[in-house]
């Protein structure tokens, strides 16, 4: 029997239009013959599966989706098997991982870094370097209202990077610029099901409560253009923010035998120059920098000569009169 095809040409105008700028950003990016994608069953990630389909055909590439069952909420695993068979109906390559998200102290951070494990894990078997997100334009938003309520710096409000990394791997975004409505509207269209969260809809989430909040916002003429204007803005003084943190990573790190030693005159820089320069460097050999808090007390510590060591990340620091001598704490096992 003829395998049936999976072709642009099927797709409605809306859905056209969606998938020709997904072509391009993939063209322009991704630089390998194979990639996997973060699948959730959420309307994004079910949208970036069957578009992937599509551009795949196209270019004779491969790509796997990587669903996680977080064990949530109850039924969390025959919902990750529905989402496994829906795939498969398409021809579309899947597996599922189950992780253990009890008992993380900060939930949203380490449940993550726990997705973004396994993927890591499976790129790693797989010889793969780049994984596919569905983050869009109403994740951007929410996120900066979120990271706004907690007091997030420069860099916190900044806008989700199309393209970054995590260890060794490259992680494209390629939906940031699309609403919410027009991937769901692929994926009733082309799947006729998406998994809909209930804590999307329950107040004690703050992401729910921000969606509340927009709508209010919009009213009161701070709308999600103005907004989108606003974290352009942030992001553009961020770059320029980096651009000098990196020239003074090179002036006042200096790399010895079996240690970093950095200059005590980096501590007369302007303070965000001072913790970029600790976050980034923090940051080497993880995937997340300690929270900012942690790196602020660390920078308050080493300004003063009588604190002789500090630790922080897994980092030894310590304190002496013109410099400061870092190397790694060796923890008992």
């Amino acid at each position: 029997m003829k395998r049936k095809s999976t072709s642009a040409h099927l797709l409605d105008k809306s859905s056209l239009s969606t998938y020709l700028n997904f072509k391009i950003f993939l063209d322009k990016n991704l630089k390998s013959k194979k990639f996997v994608i973060g699948v959730s069953g959420g309307p994004d990630s079910l949208a970036l599966a069957y578009l992937s389909k599509i551009y795949c055909d196209e270019k004779k590439l491969d790509f796997t989706c990587i669903i996680i069952d977080h064990g949530a909420r109850k039924g969390s695993g025959k919902e990750a098997q529905k989402v496994k068979h829906l795939l498969l109906k398409k021809r579309i390559k899947s597996v599922i991982f189950k992780i253990n998200i009890t008992n993380l102290k900060n939930f949203q951070l380490e449940a993550r870094q726990k997705r973004y494990d396994k993927m890591s894990e499976f790129c790693k078997k797989k010889k793969i370097k780049h994984i596919l997100l569905g983050h869009h334009l109403d994740d951007q938003i929410e996120n900066f209202y979120i990271r706004l309520s907690r007091g997030s710096g420069l860099t916190g409000l900044s806008p989700i990077k199309t393209i970054s990394k995590y260890k060794k791997y490259i992680l494209l975004r390629p939906f940031l610029k699309l609403r919410k409505n027009q991937l769901i509207k692929i994926s009733k269209k082309y799947f006729n099901f998406y998994v809909k969260d209930i804590s999307n809809f329950d107040d004690k989430y703050l992401r729910s409560r921000v969606r509340k909040l927009r709508s209010f916002m919009e009213k009161e003429g701070f709308g999600d253009s103005r907004l989108l204007k606003t974290l352009d803005n942030f992001n553009k003084a961020s770059e320029a923010l980096n651009f000098y943190s990196l020239s003074a990573q090179k002036k006042f790190f200096k790399k010895q035998k079996n240690l970093i030693s950095i200059s005590k005159k980096l501590f007369t820089e302007p303070y965000e120059i001072v913790f970029r320069c600790m976050s980034t460097f923090l940051i080497r050999k993880k995937d997340y920098p300690p929270r900012a808090k942690g790196i602020d007390r660390l920078i308050a510590d080493l300004s003063q000569p009588n604190r002789k060591k500090v630790t922080l990340g897994g980092y030894i620091f310590e304190n002496g009169l013109n410099s400061v001598k870092v190397k790694r704490e060796i923890r008992k096992s």
